[in-house]
């Protein structure tokens, strides 16, 4: 659903209240729902609904977000590393191997994991020669909870000409490490420490860094290492 949203002038008048813009992003959410339902419609025709896997997501939060309602009221957008703007939409359809309805609270993937996963589940070989970072998450796509036993690493806006945005409660220290349940934010220059508890706190209201010293000081050693191993880049 990315801007800009130019609806058809039918599907806009079923939306009359509301600001402008968001009476748009409805309007052109719709057609996309009834263009979806078109797909897959098509998929059961040709008579491959059954060998045909789907997967529907964003590739980050939203922007605009309206005040949150975009982003299921987490913290942050699109251009930033709070949950609003990494914690993504993610759905899976196969019939007859995906369970109908069920939604998953527990597991975590990464895009890393896209490639690995859709391997196992087409049978495909992995290519031989060099290590992946992502991992087979395939059973999580068939409906089966996995515990995230890895650190993941985040790091967006190098310079502050080309990433001065979201701005207020939504801009984002430009790196961030999830270990378990915990969450670190920082800067490159070590500034605006945050770390949060997801699994109690997964809008990302209270800094326990006071708290949880310790563990921030190790978090924060743990990002830093990794991002000084990144290519140096303007």
């Amino acid at each position: 659903m990315h801007t800009p949203w130019v609806p058809s002038q039918e599907r806009f008048g079923q939306y009359p209240s509301g600001p402008a813009e968001e009476r748009k992003f409805r309007a052109v959410l719709d057609e996309y729902d009834r263009q979806m339902g078109r797909l897959f419609e098509g998929i059961k025709k040709l008579g491959i609904d059954q060998n045909t896997f789907v997967v529907f997501l964003s590739d980050n939060g939203p922007l605009p977000s309206f005040k949150g309602s975009r982003s299921g009221n987490y913290r942050g957008s699109k251009l930033s590393l709070y949950e609003g703007g990494t914690r993504l939409p993610f759905i899976v359809r196969w019939p007859g191997h995906t369970p109908v309805g069920k939604v998953d609270q527990q597991s975590v993937v990464s895009a890393l994991d896209f490639f690995p996963s859709l391997c196992a589940l087409a049978g495909a070989k992995m290519p031989k020669g060099f290590a992946f970072d992502g991992k087979d998450k395939s059973r999580v796509f068939l409906g089966k909870s996995s515990k995230e036993e890895r650190t993941l690493y985040w790091e967006y806006g190098r310079n502050k000409v080309s990433f001065n945005f979201p701005g207020g409660r939504d801009r984002s220290p430009n790196l961030a490490i999830r270990e378990e349940n915990w969450k670190l934010l920082m800067n490159f220059d070590g500034t605006q420490i945050e770390l949060y508890n997801l699994e109690t706190d997964p809008k990302e209201t209270k800094n326990l860094v006071l708290e949880n010293a310790k563990l921030a000081e190790k978090l924060k050693i743990k990002l830093l290492t990794w991002r000084n191993s990144m290519p140096k880049l303007p």
